[in-house]
This record gives structure tokens, C-alpha cells and sequence, in this order.
């Protein structure tokens, strides 16, 4: 596929998208889909098959011929059987199938071509995923169309894209008939028996899961628990006067590794409510009513209820089912809860570091969200070596990342300008340099957990609050991330601070990075082509690590102040840089030191704080190649 075709066929099919997000049958979807597919190639008729459940079968769904739908009998048609040759080199090679001549080629079904008058044919997939999951079929009605190379391409290009919105679409409409049909089920059940009203009223509460398992438990007199997939126990509940060992362990993981007790669960896999059991092997002497709790196709867990003094009977069944249903709801509700309050963060922090508002806009928002913006905080912008967007990481994936390795930390995620960036709060109490040091290596793990983690790389600021202030340490970390970009190699650093590179950053960030480089080897290069000069190295970055003072590098090094003259004087016979008395050369040396930290080709001894050109990058509101 050209890119000129996949334009073509995207423009064409972008016509539709407003319109298959309020479609509510996924016919009527299709039938937009072929009248733009007959214009893009240029043919009187188009057709839709789609897959059915049984293997290699498509049933015809829609199709319109000069403008107008094809009569409803094409739903009679299928293609995929066994005379059907065109399909299955279809299916065979993935690839669209051209018929000149119908009414001679062997692969065509004979009855078929008689019926719609079919003269020449362009049959094309539409793949999801790797499988054919549709078939759009073109010609003209009652006469030959001699198929190009240009438009079998346009059609395959407009096949595979149009396939992506029927499967995203008939998803949409699968899950608005299950909420629908959930909801309408739910009402009722409300109203036919106790157990809905009260958890009814424990969710509209927002109450606990143990809260609504206790209630079970009473209501049912019967012990109950929830088990997510993998077995943990998540609440637990046992009806007055039951003993403490009557506590439901079927879905343990111990338990549920039983033969008896897998089986049953995989033969039932699918049902809204089963009874598993009695288990003697696993010691269980009483039976369970098992009820998936689901969260659309997704298996939250499950809820199992034990007998207890009285058998099941099938109305225990039915609240047992029921009661899962509504513990579904509990969860969905806490986790959109949960996802709403995420999102306000999330376009706080854009809000925020992108300067979309004026101070007072930004601060009544936060103070609705509780959101302190005096507080300290640092941004950390994560974004891809290559500066491409797409290989930007998920702003969701780097919020779900710092929850994991950080979760005591206030963060709020966005994604912006081709990155993600985060803003840190500094915990109560905790001096702010130490926690830009403290939190480094949390940080690298974050990277190092997302998806393509190696084409990632990471800028941090410097503590900063307030409004303005967020902003400003957002361009530092941009900076950053920018001079990693430029200088540090595909398997070199990944991530640096503000504090770290200094003002140094600022330069690096706007400057040629290969004359850069080519600046850095002429002036310290010496120092790096052997082993035996890493002292030298590590000298030279001690030297200006202690504001000049020989006495305090000899004393950092713990090595004779006459060592560290000796050494100065060997850097000056070797590069030509009177670091100890010019401050041009002191100059020269450190951008030039800076750029090899970034290199990755400072020596193993030297320091983690470089050789920056100031401690702290001084604040400067200039703006630069965005991260």
C-alpha cells in the first residue's frame, strides 16, 4: 500500500466517522461503508459479508447497486462454500482477488454470477487483528470493469481501514445492549426480592464491598465471600451464630487447583450462577453457588456463598446472581469514580504546565480538586529518544507506573507537546534536594516499566511551586530531555535533573549537537581515550565540584593537594586548558565535561552531581525545542 492510497482511502472514510459514532445497527454502518467504497474504486455495486460464527462463512449483510440498497433476500447469500474459489484465495493469501471474466473463471460460484449478472469481480478482505473478519465485494452491474492496479490498491487500503471502525463500532453497540439489557434487569430486580433492595441501597450509598457482603450474608443466612481471578480473598461474611471456620475457601488457590473443583468451574465458564460441590478431597462437605462478577467482558472475580443449616433453593440461586450484578455496579462505579477524579488531575497538570488559563482560573479549579498550588513540586517529562509523537509512552501507562512504584506519591499525569509530564508533589517534611536524589532511581524504574522503555528517556526539574513556578520547572525538564536527545547515544543515558546538568542544560538544549560534540572531543577528548586518565577525569570534575579549591578536592578525593597541582598540570599538558587560572578554559572544560556525562563517558568514579555550570540551573524563561 502506497501512502497516496492509504490518504485517499482514509479521507474517504473519514466522511463516515461522525456518523458511525451515533449509528445504532451496525446495518446501517455497512451500508455507508459500501456506497463510499463503490465511489473511491469507481463501481456501480458494492456488497458486505461478514463473518458468521461458523469457520470461513460469510453472510451477506448489505449492499447498494447505482445508488440504491440491494433487496433484503441478499441476506440469503453467503460466501466461503465449498465452490467458492475466489474466497478462499481470499482467505489464503490475505490479499484482494481479481475476476476478469466471471462467467469463465472455475473459482466463481456459476448460480451466483447468473443471479446478480456478475461480469468481472474485485473481492477484498477486511482484517481486525490478523483475521479476515469481512468481505467487500465490487463490479459493475452487467458489464466488464477492467479492474486497475490503482483501484484494487484504494480498495484494499479502504477494506482494511474500514474494517478497524465495523469491528470498533459492532463492540460499541454490543456493550450499549448489554449496559441496556443490565440496566433494565437491574430495575427489576429491585423491585422483585429483599436482597436487591437492600444492596441497592448499600451501592446507591457508595458503600463497601465488605459492607455488601455482610448484608448478603445476613440476608441469605449463608456464609459469603468475593475472590478476584486469581483467588485473593478481597471481603468475607458469615451470617450470625455460623462458626469461624465456615468462611467459603472453594475459589482459593489451593482449592480451585483441584481437579474436581477446575472442572467445574471451566465446564460452567460463561454462566451467570452455578453450584459447585460438595469437594471431600478438599475437604468442602457442603455445596457453593458460584456467580461471576463481570465488568462488560472483563472478569472482576467472583462471589461464592456456601449452604448453611438449609439447602439452596432455586430463589438463593437467583439472589446469588443478582447480588453479583450489583456488586459489578459497586466496583464499575468506584473505578469511574476513581477515573474521573484521574482525568480532573490530568487537566489540572495541562492546565497548569501548558498555560492554557490565567492564575485564578487554575486556582479555583484545584481548590475544587483540593489540589494545594503553593505546595513544592517537580515535573519529570518523559518522552522518546527519537521525538517522534507515536513513540511517545501512554500518559494512562505512566500515571498506572508511578501508582505501582510510587503509590505515597501526589502525582497528577498529563500528556502535552509530544510527551508526558508529571507533576511531583514533595511530601511534608522532606528538604526538596533530597528528594530530587531520593526519588531518581524510582523514577528510572518508571521508565524502565513502560512499554518500548528503551527508546524512553527522562528530564526532571527543579523543585519549584506555585502556578508560574510548575511552568518554568516544565520548560527545565523539556531542556533536559532535549540535551538527552541530542547528546546521549541509543544505549546511553536515559534520564537526567535540572540540578544535574545546571545552566549547562539551557545551552546544550539550543545549541548544534554535533558541533557540540565535535567542542567536547577537541578540548577533553584526551582525557577519555584511555583507562589510565580516568584520574585525571574524575580530578577535573572535583576541581570545579569544589568551587576550584584544590584543598577541598584533595580532601574529597582524600588525596595530597600536591596530587591534585600535579594532576591539573597533566590536564593542561594534554589539552591545552589552564583550568586552575583561566576562567575561559574553566568554561571550555565544563560544557565540554557536560557533554560527556550526557555521552555516557564520564568514569565509573566520578560523581553523580557533573560538573555542571552552576549547582542549580539559574531560572530562565526562555523557550526551546519542546520534548
Amino acid at each position: 500500500m502506497t501512502e497516496s492510497h492509504m490518504r485517499r482511502a482514509f479521507t474517504t472514510l473519514s466522511t463516515i466517522t461522525p456518523a458511525a459514532a451515533a449509528v445504532t445497527s451496525i446495518d446501517d454502518l455497512l451500508r455507508l461503508v459500501t456506497e463510499r467504497a463503490a465511489a473511491l474504486v469507481g463501481v456501480e455495486r458494492c456488497s458486505i459479508y461478514m463473518r458468521e460464527e461458523r469457520a470461513n462463512l460469510f453472510r451477506g449483510c448489505v449492499g447498494c447497486s447505482k445508488g440504491s440498497p440491494l433487496p433484503d433476500d441478499f441476506k440469503r447469500w453467503v460466501a466461503g462454500v465449498a465452490a467458492d474459489g475466489v474466497t478462499r484465495e481470499v482467505l489464503e493469501t490475505r490479499r484482494p482477488v481479481v475476476v476478469a471474466n466471471a462467467r469463465q473463471d472455475e473459482r466463481m460460484v456459476k448460480s451466483t454470477v447468473r443471479h446478480w449478472g456478475i461480469r468481472s469481480l474485485l473481492e477484498v478482505p477486511m482484517m481486525v487483528d490478523g483475521q479476515v473478519i469481512g468481505l467487500l465485494l465490487m463490479d459493475d452491474v452487467d458489464r466488464q470493469h477492467e479492474f486497475s492496479e490503482d483501484e484494487v490498491e484504494l480498495g484494499h487500503c479502504f477494506a482494511d481501514l474500514a474494517g478497524g471502525l465495523i469491528a470498533g463500532t459492532r463492540t460499541r453497540l454490543e456493550l450499549q445492549s448489554k449496559l441496556g439489557s443490565a440496566g433494565r434487569q437491574l430495575n427489576a430486580l429491585r423491585r422483585a426480592t429483599a436482597v436487591d433492595e437492600r444492596l441497592s441501597d448499600l451501592v446507591l450509598e457508595g458503600r463497601s464491598l465488605a459492607d455488601l457482603t455482610a448484608t448478603l450474608a445476613e440476608l441469605l443466612g449463608k456464609p459469603c465471600a468475593l475472590f478476584l481471578p486469581g483467588g485473593e480473598r478481597v471481603a468475607a461474611a458469615l451470617p450470625e451464630m455460623a462458626p469461624e471456620g465456615s468462611v467459603p475457601r472453594l475459589l482459593e488457590p489451593g482449592v480451585a487447583a483441584l481437579p474436581e473443583v477446575r472442572s467445574a468451574l471451566s465446564e460452567n465458564e460463561g454462566s451467570r450462577a452455578f453450584v459447585v460441590g460438595p469437594v471431600p478431597a478438599a475437604g468442602l462437605l457442603h455445596r457453593h453457588v458460584v456467580a461471576p462478577i463481570m465488568l462488560g467482558e472483563e472478569l472482576w472475580g467472583r462471589l461464592a456463598v456456601m449452604e448453611h443449616k438449609t439447602r439452596f433453593t432455586g430463589g438463593d440461586v437467583v439472589a446469588v446472581r443478582r447480588a453479583a450484578t450489583l456488586i459489578a455496579l459497586q466496583v464499575s462505579s468506584e473505578r469511574k469514580a476513581a477515573e474521573a477524579d484521574w482525568n480532573a488531575g490530568a487537566s489540572l497538570a495541562a492546565e497548569l504546565l501548558g498555560g492554557g488559563s490565567d492564575t485564578t482560573t487554575a486556582r479555583r479549579r484545584a481548590d475544587r480538586l483540593g489540589v494545594a498550588l503553593d505546595a513544592e513540586r517537580l515535573v519529570v517529562v518523559i518522552g522518546s529518544r527519537s521525538g517522534a509523537e507515536a513513540d511517545a509512552p501512554d500518559f494512562r501507562a505512566v500515571a498506572a507506573a508511578f501508582e505501582r512504584a510510587a503509590p505515597e506519591l501526589t502525582v497528577h499525569v498529563t500528556a502535552l507537546e509530544g510527551g508526558v509530564a508529571a507533576l511531583v508533589e514533595v511530601p511534608a517534611g522532606i528538604e526538596a534536594a533530597g528528594f530530587v536524589a531520593g526519588v531518581r532511581d524510582r523514577l528510572e524504574a518508571i521508565r524502565g516499566s513502560l512499554a518500548r522503555s528503551a527508546g524512553l528517556i527522562v528530564g526532571v526539574s527543579a523543585v519549584r511551586s506555585g502556578p508560574a513556578g510548575y511552568r518554568v520547572a516544565h520548560r527545565e525538564a523539556r531542556q533536559v530531555v532535549e540535551c538527552i536527545r541530542r547528546y546521549s547515544p541509543v544505549d546511553g543515558p536515559a534520564l537526567f535533573t535540572a540540578d544535574e546538568l545546571g545552566v549547562g542544560g539551557l545551552l546544550l538544549s539550543s545549541s548544534d549537537s554535533e558541533a557540540m560534540a565535535t567542542f567536547a572531543e577537541q578540548t577533553v577528548g584526551e582525557l577519555v581515550l584511555e583507562n589510565s586518565k580516568a584520574d585525571l577525569l574524575t580530578t577535573l570534575c572535583s576541581f570545579f565540584d569544589n568551587m576550584g579549591s584544590i584543598r577541598g578536592s584533595a580532601a574529597a578525593l582524600d588525596v595530597h593537594e600536591n596530587t591534585i597541582r600535579y594532576r591539573l598540570s597533566r590536564i593542561e599538558e594534554l589539552t591545552g586548558l589552564a583550568v586552575m587560572h583561566d576562567p575561559d578554559a574553566q568554561l571550555r572544560a565544563r560544557l565540554s565535561l557536560l557533554v560527556l556525562l550526557l555521552q555516557g563517558r564520564l568514569p565509573s568514579g566520578v560523581a553523580a552531581t557533573p560538573p555542571a555550570l552552576a549547582a542549580v540551573a539559574p531560572v530562565v524563561d526562555l523557550e526551546v525545542v519542546p520534548a
